[in-house]
C-alpha cells in the first residue's frame, strides 16, 4: 500500500520532469541523457500506482515500433566491435525508448475547457494561459522557448568570434569564411538541423496566432533561428529550409511568397560574399566537405553490397577503414556516412531500413491526416509543422546525418510521438 501511495504521488510530478527534460535536450547532451533517465525511472515507478492510461498507439503500430528496435538490437551481432556497439545502443536507443514511453503515458490528456482555435482571454496571465494548453502544445511551447537561448548563443559566437577561426571550415576553399557557429549543439550542421525544425513549427503556428503578441513571439523565434541558421553556413540545411519554405508558400500560405523573397535578399546581403561563395560551391563540389561526402557514399555502397544484413548499430566506423579510398589519415574516425537513409541501411540492413521507413510513414500519414482533418487550428498546425519538418529532414538527410546525434535523435522521436498524441486528442475535441 505504501508503494502504491508513493507511486500515485510521484505520478503527478513526472510530467513536470518531462517538461524540464524537453527544455534541456538542445542545451547539453550528457545532462539531457541524465534528465531522460530520471524521468523514465520516475515514470516506471509511478506505473506501480493504480492509474489507468489509455493506449495511444494501435496494436500494429506498436508491433512496427518494437520490430524496429528489435532489428537494431539484433544488428549488434554483426558489429565488428560488439562491446562498443552494445554500449552505444544502450545509451542512445535507451534514451529513445525512454522518451517514447514517458510521452505516451504523460504527453496527452483529454482536453480541459480550451478556447476554440487557440483564442484566449486578453487578461489571462502567461501561467494561466499555459495551464489551459493541451499537453502537446505545452511541450511544443517549451521547445520554442529554449530555441531562443540556443539561437542567441549562436549569434554571440558569430558577432564576438568566440567559436574559433576556421573551425569546421576549409580555409583554402573558403578564405572569407572564418566562423561557423554551433551554439550548444557542438556542430554547425547539427545546429542547422535543429534550427530548421524550429522554423518549420514556428511558421506553421504563426498563421493561427489570434493575438498580435503571439504573432510577434512566433516572428521573433523565426527571426532568431533564421539568422542563426545563416551563420551556421550549413549548405544542406539552407537547401532544406528553402525547400520547406517554398512548400509552405505554395501549398499553405501564398501570401508568404513576397516576405520569403524579401527575407532571401536580406539574407544574401547579410551573408555577403562568403555566403554566395558557399552557395556556388554546391554546384562545383570541389571543396573538401563535398568531396568527402561523395567518397562516403561510394564506400557505403560497397559496404551495403557486401553486408546486406548490416554492419551493426554504431558499427559503420569499424567497417569503413577497409573501404576507405579517399582519406590518407586513417586515424580519423568516420562514425556515419553522411546520408540518413544509407547509414540506416548500412548498419541495420534492408530489413532495418524497411522497419524504420514503416514507423516513419506512420508518423507522416497521421501528420497528413491532422493537417487535413484536425478539428482545431492548433491540431492542423501541428500536422503542418511535422510535414514541413519531414521535408527538411529528407532534404538534409541526403547529404548529412545529423540525427546520428542523440539530442537530435530524441527530437526526431519526440515530434513523431507528438503527432500520435495529437491524433489521440483529435478524437476528443469538438
Amino acid at each position: 500500500m505504501l508503494l502504491k501511495s508513493c507511486a500515485e504521488k510521484l505520478d503527478g510530478y513526472v510530467y513536470y520532469l518531462l517538461l524540464f527534460t524537453v527544455a534541456i535536450i538542445p542545451l547539453e547532451q550528457k545532462f539531457a541523457a541524465i534528465c531522460v533517465g530520471i524521468t523514465f525511472v520516475g515514470a516506471l515507478f509511478a506505473a506501480f500506482g493504480d492509474i489507468h492510461r489509455e493506449k495511444v498507439l494501435k496494436g500494429w503500430e506498436q508491433v512496427a515500433l518494437y520490430l524496429l528496435f528489435i532489428f537494431a538490437w539484433v544488428s549488434l551481432h554483426f558489429s565488428k566491435n560488439v562491446f562498443i556497439s552494445s554500449y552505444n545502443f544502450i545509451y542512445v536507443v535507451g534514451q529513445y525508448v525512454a522518451i517514447i514511453f514517458v510521452l505516451l503515458r504523460y504527453g496527452w490528456q483529454r482536453p480541459q475547457p480550451f478556447p476554440p482555435d487557440g483564442k484566449g482571454t486578453a487578461d489571462a496571465g502567461w501561467k494561466a494561459t499555459f495551464n489551459k494548453l493541451p499537453r502537446p502544445l505545452q511541450l511544443l511551447s517549451i521547445f520554442f522557448l529554449m530555441s531562443v537561448p540556443v539561437s542567441l548563443v549562436g549569434l554571440a559566437q558569430n558577432f564576438f568570434c568566440v567559436a574559433g577561426e576556421f573551425v569546421w571550415v576549409d580555409p583554402q576553399e573558403f578564405p572569407d569564411l572564418k566562423v561557423r557557429v554551433f551554439s550548444t549543439l557542438k556542430n554547425p550542421n547539427i545546429l542547422g538541423g535543429y534550427l530548421v525544425l524550429v522554423i518549420a513549427y514556428a511558421i506553421s503556428f504563426y498563421g493561427i496566432c489570434s493575438t498580435k503578441k503571439a504573432r510577434c513571439v512566433m516572428l521573433a523565434v523565426v527571426f532568431l533561428a533564421g539568422i542563426c541558421l545563416l551563420y551556421t553556413y550549413s549548405r544542406e540545411n539552407w537547401l532544406a529550409c528553402l525547400t520547406m519554405l517554398l512548400v509552405f508558400c505554395l501549398f499553405f500560405c501564398h501570401k508568404a511568397i513576397l516576405p520569403l523573397a524579401a527575407a532571401s535578399v536580406v539574407g544574401m546581403i547579410i551573408g555577403g560574399p562568403s555566403m554566395l561563395h558557399r552557395l556556388v560551391s554546391i554546384l562545383n563540389g570541389q571543396d573538401t566537405s563535398a568531396a568527402l561526402r561523395i567518397a562516403y557514399l561510394r564506400s557505403t555502397e560497397w559496404i551495403i553490397e557486401e553486408f546486406p544484413f548490416g554492419v551493426g548499430w554504431y558499427g559503420y566506423q569499424f567497417v569503413y577503414p577497409a573501404y576507405n579510398y579517399y582519406l590518407v589519415d586513417t586515424s580519423v574516425i568516420m562514425y556515419h556516412c553522411h546520408n540518413l537513409f544509407l547509414n540506416i541501411l548500412a548498419e541495420l540492413g534492408w530489413h532495418g531500413l524497411f522497419a524504420f521507413l514503416l514507423v516513419w510513414w506512420i508518423f507522416i500519414f497521421n501528420g497528413i491526416k491532422l493537417l487535413r482533418f484536425g478539428r482545431q487550428n492548433w491540431l492542423r498546425a501541428m500536422g503542418r509543422g511535422y510535414i514541413l519538418a519531414v521535408i527538411s529532414i529528407t532534404i538534409s538527410g541526403l547529404t548529412d546525418h545529423v540525427y546520428f546525434n542523440s539530442q537530435m535523435g530524441i527530437l526526431f522521436w519526440f515530434f513523431g510521438i507528438l503527432i500520435m498524441l495529437c491524433r489521440k486528442l483529435n478524437n476528443y475535441v469538438v
